[in-house]
């Protein structure tokens, strides 16, 4: 018998079920592997059941609820084998989803030193599923391991899982655990059943230019990696100190440059200095680069430092750290430049670059995950999108349906930046997703928490109609008339230059106020900034109502950011009048006499002047349809 065989023979716990495990108080359900047709005896909790293999070897054992707490040890036993679990916990099982910003770690975030170093919270543990896709169907388990929040592990943590996690902890003092399964870049139909996606004749055409895309991808030609012809004559001296970057963009780091909208391979260059302590001057250093996609050349104040390119086995996850020796260490401004060459798929700086003292671990490095200026050198055809591999459901059969059999208690979803090309369909694409997870998991209502798209891009100067607003409302009708779902607001929460905001607290701590209002029944605590319900013309001009307006107020000095057009829609202005009268607003411009239609904060980066006594910002709308 193989390994692999013998293993699936062997009595075995599911890893989401392993020690440091939270299990659901309400639904508790452990799963594993026997002999087909054996008789497994499972205990938690002082309570015993026993259950049956069935024919492909996998077992659930249904426990009655238990009381939320513990450490409490888990064991599994056959008549010739037993297995245990220990440090397990009774509490709630949560699920987060989505791309990048749900994936953004905790030690990428903002001001969150102090978070992590009182991250010791044995009621929080996190479980983050390895980035896994699969186009042959659903995978039967996965990867990963339960963390417990500490201050050595929290900052490898998601930051919007942690932040909500925390707060559900403080509130409901129940033990939480946090299911993290999320891909950058990753689109909504790869988070959707196949079945789901290939049923709607309103998706064929968008599940025909994937495959074609998928197609494409497997043609040795369209697949070949670029090579680097090495640095340009016009970018020999962008490694130097005293060269001019200041038309050059912000790009975060770490994160790829398509996460910006570069679709291409090629080179680019990254720039940035930093401060280093005053007894650093004249010492020897480390430059810990961390992981660069796919090759480098790194400079310290004009110098190489170091290189790393084919010739190093792994070089596309293999990371850099190069030594910066004293006599380059004049000042303590220190200048560094990094050109990046990507020969394949996405590009960029992936690790946390540092400056550090060698062999001084006592010494706190020079941490450098912000935002860097980066300008291309050489733009090439891009070899692959960005992203997980194009493949519809390739990643709910990867990562969502191999947890099929838990009982999750919640679900908080952080996608959409992906999709806001499609942002017309994806009020039935988020609908359609949720009901199939819903059905996965065998809870028709389960809760599901929705993160309003964050401001990102310029603001602009005049009434404009951009993607990133239709991909809002999408996210606010499926809050509106889907059951049992939320809408937590991002949208003063981003930032123009980054499309990974840092600011993952109030994000989760958003839907924290979602969570524990809708579904533990805290009434007291207001969870949704002001949203509308309807309008009508008055007086010449345009009243509106919302909900959740209790102290309805303007954030700021003054009541702006709505745009008013007339019956044709074709022409938007800046409304010249807006008040707040109780749980209303009254709009108005001199320019259109007989308004039709309203829009708040209608652009990829609004304004954002009205909201609640709660300090909750209103959600982005339109009238018109």
């Amino acid at each position: 018998m193989s390994s692999s065989l013998a293993f699936f023979a062997l009595l075995s716990f599911h890893p989401l079920f392993t020690d440091h495990a939270v299990v659901s108080e309400s639904h508790p359900r452990p799963l594993g592997r026997a002999e087909p047709g054996e008789v497994v005896t499972v205990s938690l909790a002082g309570s015993t059941v026993k259950t049956t293999a069935d024919a492909s070897g996998r077992w659930a054992a249904e426990f009655p609820p238990l009381p939320a707490g513990g450490p409490h040890t888990l064991s599994a036993r056959t008549d010739g084998e037993e297995i245990t679990s220990r440090d397990i916990l009774l509490g709630q099982v949560w699920l987060g989803s989505g791309q990048s910003n749900m994936e953004w770690t905790l030690s990428q975030t903002k001001d969150t030193e102090a978070d992590i170093a009182a991250a010791n919270e044995p009621r929080l543990r996190v479980f983050t599923v390895p980035k896994t896709s699969s186009s042959k169907g659903p995978a039967s388990t996965v990867g990963g391991r339960w963390q417990v929040s500490t201050p050595r592990d929290a900052g490898g943590m998601s930051a919007v899982g942690y932040f909500f996690g925390r707060r559900m902890i403080n509130e409901t003092q129940r033990p939480f655990g946090m299911i993290i399964s999320a891909w950058g870049g990753s689109a909504i139909s790869q988070w959707m059943t196949e079945d789901t996606l290939r049923a709607r004749p309103e998706y064929s055409e968008f599940v025909n230019e994937i495959e074609r895309v998928r197609s494409a991808m497997t043609d040795p030609a369209a697949n070949r990696a670029h090579e680097d012809p090495g640095i340009a004559p016009q970018a020999k001296t962008w490694s130097e100190p005293d060269h001019d970057d200041s038309a050059w963009t912000p790009i975060p780091v770490p994160g790829k440059w398509q996460d910006i909208g570069w679709d291409f391979n090629g080179a680019v260059w990254y720039r940035r200095s930093v401060e280093i302590p005053a007894d650093w001057e004249g010492q020897d250093l480390e430059f810990a680069l961390g992981i660069v996609d796919d090759y480098d050349h790194t400079f310290v104040n004009g110098t190489l430092v170091g290189t790393m390119a084919a010739e190093t086995p792994a070089f596309w996850a293999t990371p850099r750290i190069y030594k910066v020796p004293a006599a380059l260490v004049t000042s303590t401004t220190v200048s560094i430049a990094v050109r990046a060459f990507d020969i394949w798929g996405g590009g960029g700086l992936m690790g946390t670059p540092a400056l550090q003292r060698p062999n001084r671990p006592d010494i706190a490095p020079v941490i450098m995950h912000d935002l860097w200026r980066a300008q291309p050198e050489l733009k090439l055809p891009s070899r692959s999108p960005g992203g997980p591999p194009p493949s519809t459901g390739a990643l709910f059969n990867g990562m969502i349906a191999p947890l099929a059999g838990i009982h999750l208690d919640g679900v908080i979803w952080y996608q959409g930046e992906s999709d806001t090309d499609r942002a017309l369909l994806y009020p039935r694409m988020l609908t359609d997703l949720i009901h199939s997870w819903r059905n996965t998991f065998n809870t028709p209502a389960l809760p599901f928490g929705i993160v309003q798209l964050a401001n990102f891009r310029k603001r602009e100067s005049e009434p404009v109609d951009k993607s990133w607003a239709h991909l809002r409302e999408a996210q606010r009708l499926v809050a509106l008339h889907e059951p049992a779902t939320g809408l937590a607001l991002a949208i003063d929460a981003g930032e123009a230059d980054d499309i990974h905001p840092r600011d993952k607290k109030t994000v989760g701590e958003r839907l924290a106020l979602w969570a524990l209002h809708t579904v533990y029944g805290r009434k007291d605590l207001a969870y949704s900034g002001p949203l509308f319900v309807e309008s009508w013309a008055e007086d010449g001009g345009m009243r509106l109502r919302f909900s959740h307006a209790s102290g309805l107020r303007v954030r700021g000095e003054a009541l702006s950011g709505f745009q008013i057009a007339g019956a044709d829609l074709t022409k938007w202005v800046w409304a010249d009048e807006a008040t707040i009268q109780g749980d209303t607003v009254f709009v108005r411009a001199a320019s259109v006499p007989q308004p039709a239609a309203v829009r708040y904060a209608w652009q990829d980066n609004p304004e954002t002047t009205l909201e609640n006594a709660a300090g909750l910002p209103a959600s982005p709308f339109r009238t018109d349809n």
